[in-house]
């Protein structure tokens, strides 16, 4: 299992990594992520518009016109937002979602994760101006099918570690198209330094 901790661990940043785990297989209702159970942010607590910059792990990104990124609330350290892509684009309102999520990336030695991931196929792609690889998923939830794209990224930093960041897109099957348009801007609009 692979662990991943910051420099000050939060309770409710144990529980945000826990829930914001994507499930490595698809197609079962019981582990189906959906944008209702990815999310902890609650409804008062930090909100981002437009433009969002984060130098401590060295990112910017812009926020869908019209929509809000929701994140916890202090004292939880950022690790990242939940913008809703339905309706107005309100707290917990839809089944249409992108996760960002960043955090520094601790693997001990007798972590097997890496292995647990080498039977899904990942399609490396462009988020800004760095690589990632992205998997895509079928899920089914209340028996509707639903598409998850997860991209992730290591960002080596100078001590010799890696950040990591995951954007991951969660659209009911129907919506795909339009909602991956919105995640594909969202994911040029990354900027790493």
């Amino acid at each position: 299992m692979m662990r991943l901790l910051s420099t000050t661990v939060h309770p409710l940043e144990l529980l945000a990594v826990a829930i914001a785990m994507p499930t490595l297989f698809a197609d079962t209702s019981a582990a189906a992520l959906s944008c209702q159970n990815i999310v902890l942010p609650i409804e008062d607590g930090a909100t981002y518009k437009g433009l969002v910059r984060n130098e401590d792990y060295r990112f910017s990104v812009v926020i869908p016109p019209y929509k809000t990124g929701w994140g916890v609330r202090e004292p939880a350290p950022f690790h990242g937002f939940i913008v809703f892509l339905d309706g107005k684009g309100q707290y917990r309102e839809g089944h249409s979602c992108i996760d960002l999520h960043v955090g520094v990336r601790v693997v001990l030695p007798e972590d097997d994760s890496e292995r647990a991931m080498a039977h899904t196929v990942e399609k490396p792609v462009t988020v800004g101006n760095r690589k990632g690889l992205e998997i895509i998923e079928r899920e089914t939830l209340g028996g509707r099918p639903f598409l998850v794209a997860t991209v992730h990224l290591d960002l080596p930093i100078a001590s010799g570690g890696s950040d990591y960041v995951s954007v991951t897109l969660i659209s009911p099957a129907d919506k795909y198209a339009v909602n991956r348009k919105i995640f594909d801007k969202f994911l040029s609009d990354l900027s790493f330094w």
